[in-house]
């Protein structure tokens, strides 16, 4: 049996090795490994329908793991598991997580290659920062979309006027305010029970966490927290303090990464292979219920290029078919909202993840950067995609052609994509419904999607 003490202890006890040498280690054994498993990115098959190639790509990930380790940046030390306790982790991995209460109850369960099981549509502004006064009609635009199975938040800039500074007691106060106004944001939506995946996200440092999330303060049984890896298969105490606090607490948690194409791992095969190792570190040493990649491309701050596509594609399809564990994207798009580029952006990557096993996190937009620069309209984007692309029962080739065909309308944009608007001007700021304007834009979208092949007559 692993638990999390067995990966605290190891921290302790493990190798030594300098942080600089861990990460120049990455890039050498990743290269290595991609040669031996023969791993080649085909920019001609973003979605490859090859189940050898996904075999593979989970084979290398797990060799990368099981050689290399994870890197404890407090104590200087990895953090080892043999073959075996990576298995009997995998075969007692969850095979479901439970968010919400009541009407509001889901369940997410392993998706498939090809299944035409709608993926679980967790959607949220993701790492968008917004002013106080705008915080619970943001985060109520994404709780009101009836796809969405759970909800999440922005970032405030500040709370009660102060700025957010982390370490300090200021943090715990934004830390309780967040979960406050999470809540309240479910009741203004008319979903008083909807489950929410990550409650803080005002705050980083433990302490702060575990003094908001409590019952007074508006969480709620089945209500979550991500805990989220270090580029690349790093961990600190911070972060690893939070896992016994949930384990006895009853909240679910997530694993959460972002390995850098073009970092550390370097190309987009070696990144694979990084980001199905981070799997591992999840469920080993985080104990995840549930997995959440985003993948990014270094130059580019989003993951919808033709090669973060394909890395998308390949580690979901490598993990589906190698594990019944639960796992995620998060889509980044480099436009911002109401614009056709992110429009198109959105069906690109969710139809990628959803043909490739994937559920989604809905959705990091304007490279995760512009402050404002979100609205719950990107999720239901992505969320009807990723409904449709199920029930149609679309194949990894028949993806594949209509991906290539999305692509030729904003590739060539993407390093100059379009800011978009702020939430205040593509959403009635009383009502908190989206605008005309930006209807009238995903109205005419999906007119062309459809000529792709996406079906969005049958929603």
């Amino acid at each position: 049996m692993i638990d999390f003490w067995d990966a605290a202890k190891r921290s302790e006890t493990g190798p030594y090795i300098k942080e600089e040498d861990f990460d120049r280690k990455i890039s050498q054994l990743a290269g290595k490994i991609v040669k031996k498993h023969s791993i080649k990115y085909d920019p001609e098959n973003v979605i490859p329908a090859d189940n050898d190639l996904a075999d593979r790509v989970y084979q290398a990930g797990l060799e990368l793991f099981l050689e290399l380790g994870i890197f404890c940046i407090d104590t200087g030390r990895l953090i080892q598991f043999s073959r075996s306790e990576v298995e009997w982790a995998l075969k007692h991995a969850p095979t479901t997580v439970t968010y919400g209460q009541g009407p509001d109850l889901r369940t997410m369960t392993h998706r498939t290659i090809e299944d035409t099981k709608p993926p679980f549509c967790l959607n949220t502004p993701v790492g968008c920062t917004v002013a106080e006064e705008r915080f619970v009609a943001m985060v109520q635009s994404y709780a009101q979309e009836p796809l969405s199975d759970t909800f999440s938040n922005a970032f405030s800039q500040t709370v009660h006027g102060r700025p957010i500074k982390s370490g300090t007691p200021q943090e715990v106060e934004a830390a309780i305010w967040n979960v406050i106004k999470l809540r309240e944001a479910a009741h203004a939506a008319g979903r008083p029970l909807i489950g929410i995946h990550n409650l803080i996200s005002n705050a980083e440092r433990a302490d702060a966490t575990m003094a908001a999330v409590q019952a007074e303060f508006g969480a709620q049984p089945n209500d979550g927290l991500a805990v989220a890896a270090m580029a690349e298969l790093k961990v600190d105490y911070e972060r690893m303090k939070k896992v016994p606090f949930l384990l006895h607490k009853g909240y679910n948690k997530y694993g959460l990464y972002g390995p850098i194409m073009g970092g550390y791992a370097g190309g987009p095969e070696a990144t694979a292979i990084v980001h199905v190792a981070h799997h591992f570190l999840g469920l080993l040493v985080f104990q995840a219920q549930w997995h959440d990649g985003f993948p990014l491309h270094l130059m580019q701050g989003c993951n919808s290029t033709r090669d973060l596509l394909w890395l998308i594609s390949v580690t979901g399809q490598a993990l589906a078919r190698n594990t019944h564990l639960l796992i995620g994207v998060s889509p980044f798009t480099a436009a911002g909202p109401c614009t056709d580029m992110v429009i198109f952006e959105i069906a690109a990557t969710v139809l990628t993840a959803v043909v490739s096993g994937l559920h989604l996190n809905l959705v990091a937009v304007a490279r995760n950067k512009y402050p404002e620069h979100s609205s719950g309209m990107e999720a239901r984007i992505g969320a009807e995609t990723g409904h449709l692309a199920a029930r149609q029962g679309i194949s990894r080739e028949q993806a594949n052609t209509i991906v290539k065909k999305i692509l030729t309308e904003y590739e060539s944009q993407i390093s100059d994509a379009p800011l978009g608007k702020r939430f205040d001007e593509c959403y009635d700021r009383q009502t908190v419904k989206p605008t005309r304007e930006y209807l009238d834009l995903y109205n005419r979208c999906k007119e062309k999607l459809m000529q792709f092949g996406i079906d969005y007559s049958i929603l």
